[in-house]
């Protein structure tokens, strides 16, 4: 007998989630850099934080890494980036 699993972590509903406000600027901003874990992720994101200081004035970083790219980011580090970022990007970098 052959049995399937189900891999993913399950559905969200999109009526209990909804999208953060656009910041209306990136000047003085602190930008949260949350690479995958995969090896060229952070060196993305340190040279996109580079320009981000050069062209838009960006005050600080705050870098946070995962350590499985499959996994979702962990709530300690969803929590840190929620309230100390005006905004996050992210990036897979093999």
């Amino acid at each position: 007998m052959t049995r399937i699993l189900d891999p993913t972590l399950g559905t969200t509903s999109s009526s209990s989630a909804s999208l953060a406000p656009r910041a209306p600027h990136l000047e003085g901003a602190i930008i949260g850099l949350l690479a995958n874990g995969k090896s060229n992720g952070m060196a993305i994101l340190d040279r996109l934080a580079e320009l981000l200081t050069e062209r838009h004035g960006i005050r600080d970083v705050v870098r946070v890494a995962k350590t499985n790219a499959s996994a979702p980011v962990s709530e300690e580090d969803a929590r840190l980036l929620a309230k100390q970022c005006t905004a996050v990007i992210t990036a897979i970098g093999d």
